[in-house]
């Protein structure tokens, strides 16, 4: 474990970079050819489900790898936390559903495997989490109130995702494309409960550093997961199923939403200011 004293994260960095290849290469194989990737999964899902579930990998690959390449805690506490929750509710929901998993199949171990080290970073860090306490001081340019308000936004717009999914209620065609499996509608509801996790304390973030750390890769991730979404564009049927919308919509805000961070973080730091910031460190 790597000492939290001078402002590292708790946890292993390594680790954590080995999470962030591990989930590149799961999701890259999984946007890139959703087909295959659908007939050879760990359990039977669609290829637009396959190919949306490598936006997540890919999205959560660069959140792990931000995480790793800043490593200190105050400035990405938010995207780290993410990174731990992710692997290990995904890695518990093939532990409560093993029933239906294939192994036989060209993914079927490799993805239990991956889940495993990903659940293994998660654990890590957490154990060190408690063990060591860092402190989440200020880091980077003060942010602003509205910057808080959109958090408590998404937090509040997201656990509402993860009700409706967790037990299987949402997944009836309305938002969704089509029905979805009791596994695959709870994948989605820990993926969005690991973006409620990790986005929870930066309402309360008083620097744009662990902000920014957040929204850069989940930028990425929410780019990515629309794009799979207009490559299946032609499931969606908007007229007798106009829920359909609402997604498209919801990924939409939060691009936007995060390129509007983005950019104010980037111009933030250009202006000349008069005072200092908060913390030496800036945001990275």
């Amino acid at each position: 474990m790597e000492s939290t004293t001078t402002g590292k994260a708790p946890g292993s960095r390594l680790l954590t970079y080995i999470t962030a290849a591990l989930f590149a290469l799961i999701g890259a194989i999984l946007f890139f050819a959703p087909h295959w990737a659908a007939a050879n999964f760990a359990w039977e899902i669609s290829p637009f489900v396959a190919m949306t579930m490598g936006g997540w990998y890919l999205g959560s690959a660069a959140m792990a790898y931000e995480a790793a390449r800043i490593w200190r805690w105050p400035a990405i506490h938010g995207t780290l936390i993410f990174t731990w929750a992710f692997g290990l509710t995904e890695g518990l929901l093939l532990i409560i559903h093993r029933d239906v998993l294939r192994f036989d199949t060209a993914l079927g171990i490799p993805y239990t495997l991956i889940l495993a080290v990903a659940s293994l970073n998660g654990l890590l860090g957490i154990a060190g989490y408690l063990r060591e306490r860092p402190a989440r001081q200020a880091e980077g340019l003060p942010s602003p109130w509205w910057a808080r308000v959109m958090f408590v936004g998404f937090v509040l717009y997201v656990s509402l995702l993860v009700v409706l999914l967790a037990d299987g209620i949402a997944p009836d065609g309305k938002i969704w494309p089509g029905p979805l499996s009791l596994l695959t509608a709870r994948a989605f509801g820990a993926f969005f409960g690991s973006l409620v996790l990790g986005g929870l304390p930066l309402i309360f973030a008083r620097g744009m550093a662990p902000i920014e750390s957040f929204v850069r890769p989940g930028l990425v991730l929410s780019a990515i997961i629309e794009i799979a979404a207009l490559f299946f564009l032609g499931q969606f049927d908007f007229v007798n199923k106009p829920g359909g919308l609402i997604y498209h919509i919801s990924y939409g805000a939060s691009i936007v939403a995060a390129l509007i961070l983005v950019v104010y973080g980037y111009l933030a730091r250009r202006r000349p200011r008069t005072s200092m910031p908060l913390s030496a460190g800036g945001a990275s």
